[in-house]
């Protein structure tokens, strides 16, 4: 019964995207770096985009190999500007490897820690407070229980246990991973005792729903050979499955090993996807809606068996599928090939641009609408000394709507792995379902909202599962033309 459903959706929603598909099939994908001089320098290593200053775009936060973190406030059309020396935003020099924004005390701002991978430097949480009418970050790391030492990769904040606060959860490249219950804002290490003891090597984790039981699972990728985890989530305690669903990459090599990962409905199907960014075979798991899952990376045209360390998905072209960017990695080997795997429906095809490519990224790599015009832009990374930080400006000469939401609770921003579907108001014509990320674009996790592209279709209805529930909350009949490109921020307890 779930194969057949879930045939019937893929076919209904090939449809839409079709119709979607003619806005843009005939485009040129055009990107234009963006205050080159200012996003010029190298050894960037992970970038995290957020809406620190609550005014409503998106700022971003640079970690760099040996260097102070940069924190761009986006000051519209005067650019963005470095304010983290204005902001007491300082954490030590050093491997700063991953960070992640979340509103981990709830009181309405964005947060942030830093991870390191140095075994030198504890990791920081970075407090983001209002003092006097200034933005100042405090470090609170110690208090809060997650000043661990280690080599932190990947970092996600999920309510793993459906209390509606933030939890933590630390990938360590050399130790047993840390998941980390929140409690009125301090933090105790529950891995053991919910059965999350990951002790492999993890360099990558993403949180999704997987079995539509409304709580979070985890996928964990593991270096140096290790098999990967995927761990199911039952009511806060956990089992590994992935050897059961034969996504635990048996049988690698000591030099092949999972390195990043990504989630997303990239056939429109209704339920999420996962990419998996590998030293080896890439992998793309199909979700089939009925628990399993299915490599399909061959027959869809992303196989590359090469070292691509991360993946993050995003519609560049507008036209309702979700494409991926994909970048490669080899230690004192600049120049590894990125890829831009634009979604054609029945296959993807490789088509970044020339400039972009020349950037040479090997890193971070991450997509945000960050000038509000409605379609995404991009920000890269690269740790080389001839590589840079930079960033994209998407110039899409799309007539296409775009609709983009953002979650709050009471004020507290972003329950990260809520899902959000958007269908043709009053039919079950699915244009899109996106999830509020939980660990793409390398070892980082963003705070912004999701990106929906409509057509023509200018009333649509909004459809959100939040984490810890397993119906969906209905926000009918919006109209997309009137928000003029600005975020949709809905609030889960007003609806």
């Amino acid at each position: 019964m779930a194969a057949s459903f879930h045939l019937a959706i893929r076919l209904a929603t090939a449809a839409t995207a079709l119709l979607l598909a003619s806005w843009t099939a005939a485009q040129e994908l055009r990107f234009t770096p963006v205050q080159e001089e200012q996003f010029g320098d190298a050894y960037g290593q992970s970038n995290a985009w957020g809406d620190v200053d609550n005014d409503g775009d998106l700022d971003l936060a640079v970690l760099f190999l040996d260097r102070p973190v940069r924190l761009y406030e986006n000051r519209g059309g005067d650019g963005f500007a470095d304010v983290a020396p204005n902001w007491d935003l300082a954490a030590p020099p050093g491997n700063a490897r991953s960070l992640a924004w979340a509103d981990y005390d709830g009181d309405g701002d964005l947060d942030l820690y830093i991870g390191y991978a140095d075994r030198v430097n504890p990791n920081q949480l970075l407090e983001n407070q209002l003092m006097q009418g200034s933005r100042r970050f405090h470090g609170v790391g110690s208090e809060r229980g997650v000043d661990i030492l280690g080599m932190t990769r990947q970092i996600n904040f999920v309510d793993f246990d459906g209390d509606r606060d933030l939890d933590l959860h630390v990938a360590i490249r050399n130790a047993s991973n840390y998941l980390l219950r929140n409690d009125a804002g301090v933090f105790t290490n529950v891995a053991r005792a919910a059965g999350f003891y990951e002790p492999r090597r993890t360099v990558g984790s993403c949180w999704f729903d997987i079995d539509g039981d409304g709580d979070l699972d985890a996928f964990t990728a593991n270096q140096s050979g290790d098999r990967d985890g995927l761990y199911r989530n039952d009511n806060g305690s956990f089992a590994d499955i992935a050897m059961a669903l034969d996504m635990d990459q048996a049988r690698r090599p000591l030099i092949d090993g999972g390195v990043g990962c990504a989630v997303g409905d990239y056939d429109n199907d209704g339920d999420l996807d996962l990419y998996v960014a590998e030293y080896g075979d890439d992998s793309l798991f199909r979700n089939e809606g009925d628990g399993t899952f299915v490599d399909v990376a061959e027959e869809m045209g992303i196989a590359v068996h090469d070292h691509i360390v991360t993946g993050v998905w995003g519609d560049v072209n507008n036209d309702g599928l979700l494409d991926l960017y994909t970048v490669g990695y080899v230690n004192g080997s600049p120049g590894q090939q990125d890829y831009l795997f634009v979604n054609r429906g029945d296959r993807f095809s490789n088509e970044i641009p020339a400039n972009v490519m020349a950037n040479d990224t090997d890193h971070g790599v991450q997509f945000a609408d960050f000038d509000n015009d409605g379609d995404l832009d991009l920000a890269l990374a690269a740790n080389d000394p001839a590589g840079s930080h930079y960033l994209f400006r998407n110039d899409l000469d799309s007539q296409s709507l775009a609709l983009k939401v953002m979650l709050t609770a009471d004020g507290a921003q972003v329950l990260a792995g809520s899902e959000i579907a958007v269908y043709a108001a009053g039919t079950d014509r699915l244009l899109g379902l996106r999830m509020l990320d939980t660990g793409s674009g390398y070892n980082s996790q963003n705070s912004k909202p999701v990106h929906v592209a409509t057509g023509d279709i200018a009333r649509v209805d909004v459809k959100v599962k939040v984490v810890g529930a397993a119906e969906r909350r209905e926000y009918l009949n919006v109209d997309v033309r009137s928000l003029d490109n600005e975020v949709l921020v809905l609030d889960i307890n007003e609806f």
